[in-house]
């Protein structure tokens, strides 16, 4: 099974194998760095590039990316990460549906994929993490199937994933170099059937004097969250995550499409533009990350941070718990 980055107290995680090869002339740059220069001989990275995963766990906690991608110390997956693999995996299923048959897959169908990925992955899970979060196993997997079939149901019937040059919008990998520094990411959808920041009325006066919807409308990345609290607008305005997206495709539309874990499950979809400003933004933050692990610079977060306790880190014990 290929071994998954984890994002330590999140439930969030990349896609990407550990340790795996990469050739950095394969590395697209899309504009010159300018005044943003890699040091001689490039940048040196624990992995030879960056994620997005890694420069925000290194923005959260330098001390937890040594942990995770200096010493190379492994953790187990989360439990929630156990749900958000069966649920990814899914959705990635009724996608390439609906660009094999023109409609999204059967729910019975769904919901085996589903259950298939959440049952790899659960033996993976420690018995104290399930007590811990004090929930079931039962429990978390029926949630998951109840948010696949309602985004089956209320969200896919309108997606068309993109399929560009032979290469569809689905989990789509991209090798970027941004300001001198590698970037490696994985989009979950690129959905070409967008036209979120225009409402039916805004289309129907649009139509009625002869225009057509503007391209930047038609063209969305979107990622998918499952989240037992909603995302604020500003959070999904202020991501980086979906900044470095954006900048990799050269899509300004963006969104976060959230399924979220309430009493009476719920998805919905928040929407986003990218300006060039926020892509330089991006830039500069990208930039100061490498250089600083470039350096070997890895304190502590502050002790007040949210993510420093034996909940939230997974290498708590290691560190600011460990027996003096």
């Amino acid at each position: 099974m290929t071994e998954k980055i984890r994002v330590v107290g999140l439930d969030e995680f990349d896609d990407l194998t550990l340790d795996e090869e990469v050739d950095l002339e394969d590395f697209k740059e899309l504009e010159p760095a300018g005044e943003l220069e890699a040091p001689s001989g490039g940048f040196k990275l624990p992995a030879g590039y960056l994620s997005n995963s890694q420069a925000e766990m290194y923005l959260r906690c330098p001390k937890q990316y040594e942990f995770r991608y200096v010493k190379k110390i492994s953790r187990p997956p989360s439990v929630v990460a156990t749900q958000g693999s069966g649920i990814h995996h899914a959705l990635e299923h009724t996608h390439h549906h609906i660009v094999d048959k023109g409609v999204p897959a059967p729910t019975t169908e769904l919901e085996d994929v589903y259950t298939t990925a959440f049952e790899t992955v659960k033996p993976d899970i420690p018995k104290e993490a399930w007590d811990q979060e004090g929930v079931t196993e039962g429990a978390l997997k029926d949630m998951g199937i109840k948010l696949v079939r309602l985004y089956n149901l209320q969200f896919a019937p309108k997606v068309k994933p993109q399929v560009k040059d032979g290469v569809r919008g689905i989990e789509k990998r991209f090798e970027i170099l941004v300001a001198g520094v590698p970037m490696v990411g994985i989009i979950d959808l690129i959905d070409s059937n967008a036209e979120g920041g225009v409402t039916d009325i805004e289309k129907e006066i649009i139509r009625q004097h002869g225009g057509n919807i503007p391209t930047m409308f038609e063209t969305a990345i979107a990622d998918f969250k499952t989240k037992a609290k909603s995302m604020s607008a500003a959070e999904v305005e202020s991501s980086m995550q979906l900044t470095l997206y954006s900048y990799a495709e050269q899509i300004p539309l963006v969104r976060f499409d959230q399924l979220l874990k309430l009493k009476t499950p719920k998805v919905t979809r928040t929407m986003a533009m990218r300006t060039t400003q926020d892509h330089q933004w991006m830039k500069q933050v990208v930039h100061g990350v490498a250089h600083a692990i470039h350096a070997g610079v890895f304190p502590p977060c502050s002790p007040t941070s949210w993510c420093c306790s034996s909940r939230w880190c997974g290498f708590y014990s290691q560190c600011r718990g460990k027996k003096r």
